[in-house]
């Protein structure tokens, strides 16, 4: 099995449209997928257009069918893995059977804004030589109330020019912002299917790394942060941050030798501070186990010395808040 399974071209003839809204589910909670195909039907141009299905990792407990809105069952296509293949796996599937130009990868408890597609759109007809677009998108809770934004990276659309800063060291764009081009996904292969929390970061860097990203500024997509989530079994074993470690080891062969080290480390502290701000917010919210995992797996990291530096930092840094 290679690292990045290989992406194949259409089959020759196949209709090609410009977009691929490719959905991966499994198990969705009902309320938060109708709510993400609704947002995209908000936007569908036409099946010339744009492609929407639903690529299901075996579910058990939730048939992804019954959320799709009555007027749209020819619309969205359905494809049923045979088994459960995993987060990779699914993924993979899902970029494999799009056929349009660009694919997005929506998922399942996420949202688009209006404007979404057309504003990308507008963003790569304008600077053709970019293979993959994103922009900026808020974080909601359960009842989709925004949390916080994600920060901006540029005030107006174009392209990244600092991408190692922005997807290296940090990552500023989540899944369900980003749009990639099918033949870079061909170019440089699927998903990794020996990671599961980073395998999105470890495509970002790849992609980034490969072709120019443009971005636009206008929050338009949203993620949804729930206790239900597959993201929170990660922060309750610690793995998201070993994950994140695996990755920067991963990464640093995309990257110019010369500068290599110094983004990897850098990359460690970012999510150092990550890790040791999730464990706060774990700990006030009465999980005190998850925030132990989230500081020992900091430690794994960078080091003892590391994580009390910075775990010191943030408390004078809480203190000095006005009360």
């Amino acid at each position: 099995m290679t690292d990045h399974p290989p992406i194949d071209p259409p089959p020759p003839g196949a209709p090609r449209p410009f977009w691929s809204v490719m959905i991966p589910t499994f198990d969705p909670h009902p309320e938060y997928l109708k709510r993400a195909l609704a947002a995209v039907l908000e936007q569908d141009p036409g099946p010339a257009e744009m492609e929407i299905a639903l690529v299901d990792d075996h579910s058990g407990r939730v048939d992804p069918r019954e959320c799709v809105p009555d007027e749209a069952r020819d619309r969205i296509s359905w494809f049923r893995q045979e088994r459960h293949v995993g987060i990779g796996g699914n993924w993979n599937a899902c970029l494999q059977r799009a056929r349009g130009h660009w694919v997005h990868l929506l998922h399942q408890d996420d949202l688009v804004r209006r404007g979404f597609y057309q504003r990308l759109r507008a963003g790569i007809e304008t600077a053709p030589r970019v293979g993959a677009a994103f922009c900026r998108d808020e974080v909601i809770d359960a009842v989709g109330r925004r949390i916080l934004s994600q920060r901006l990276i540029r005030p107006e659309p174009g392209i990244v020019d600092d991408w190692i800063e922005h997807v290296f060291v940090g990552l500023a764009l989540r899944a369900s912002a980003l749009v990639v081009k099918r033949g870079v996904y061909e170019d440089l292969g699927g998903f990794r299917l020996d990671l599961e929390y980073a395998l999105d970061w470890d495509m970002w860097k790849r992609v980034a790394a490969a072709v120019p990203l443009w971005y636009e500024p206008e929050p338009l997509a949203c993620y949804r942060r729930h206790g239900a989530s597959a993201s929170y079994g990660f922060l309750r074993s610690g793995a998201n941050i070993a994950e994140i470690g695996r990755s920067i080891e991963l990464s640093e062969s995309a990257l110019p030798p010369a500068v290599a080290a110094v983004v990897s480390r850098r990359a460690r502290a970012t999510y150092t501070r990550y890790a040791l701000r999730t464990a706060w917010s774990t700990f006030r919210e009465g999980d005190p186990l998850s925030a132990l995992a989230q500081v020992r797996a900091a430690c794994r990291l960078t080091s003892v010395f590391a994580v009390a530096r910075e775990a010191g930092m943030q408390l004078a840094r809480v203190r000095s808040l006005p009360r």
